[in-house]
C-alpha cells in the first residue's frame, strides 16, 4: 500500500518538475532567439527613458535606421523630433558632447534636438515658408 503512494507522489513530482524544465527552457529560448522560434528581429528599441512629471515621460526610440524623441502619457503619444543617428551613437557609447554643458546623455541629445530644431524653424521663417501652410 505505502510503496504504490509512494511510487504515485514520486510520478507526480517527477511530471510537475518536467512541466517547470520545459517552460524555464522554452522562456531561454525565447530569450536567445530574440522574438521565439520564428528568429524575427525587434524593430522598435528603446534607447533611453525618463520620467518628465507623473505617468508622462520623455523617449528616444529607435525604429529601423531612424531615431526620434517621443512623449509618452497615459492618452496619448506624440512624436517631438527626429534625431540624427550620430547624436544616439554618441549617447550609446558614454562621450560628452563638448557643445553642451554636462548632464545626463538623455538631456544632452535633447538640448541638442531643440537647438537644430530651433535653428531650423529660425531659417524657415527668414525663407518666408510656414510648416503649416506648406500642405
Amino acid at each position: 500500500m505505502f510503496s504504490e503512494v509512494f511510487t504515485v507522489i514520486c510520478a507526480l513530482l517527477g511530471i510537475i518538475g518536467l512541466m517547470f524544465l520545459a517552460f524555464y527552457a522554452a522562456r531561454w529560448l525565447n530569450k536567445h532567439f530574440n522574438g521565439g522560434f520564428g528568429g524575427s528581429r525587434r524593430m522598435i528599441k528603446i534607447i533611453e527613458c525618463t520620467g518628465v512629471a507623473p505617468d508622462k515621460q520623455l523617449m528616444i526610440v529607435e525604429v529601423g535606421n531612424k531615431c526620434m524623441l517621443i512623449g509618452v502619457t497615459p492618452n496619448s503619444v506624440n512624436k517631438i523630433c527626429d534625431l540624427d543617428r550620430e547624436d544616439v551613437e554618441l549617447y550609446e557609447s558614454g562621450d560628452t558632447v563638448p557643445a553642451v554643458p554636462a548632464g545626463s546623455g538623455f538631456m544632452q541629445n535633447l538640448k541638442r534636438a531643440f537647438a537644430e530644431r530651433n535653428k531650423e524653424n529660425t531659417q524657415n521663417k527668414e525663407d518666408g515658408r510656414n510648416e503649416k501652410d506648406d500642405f
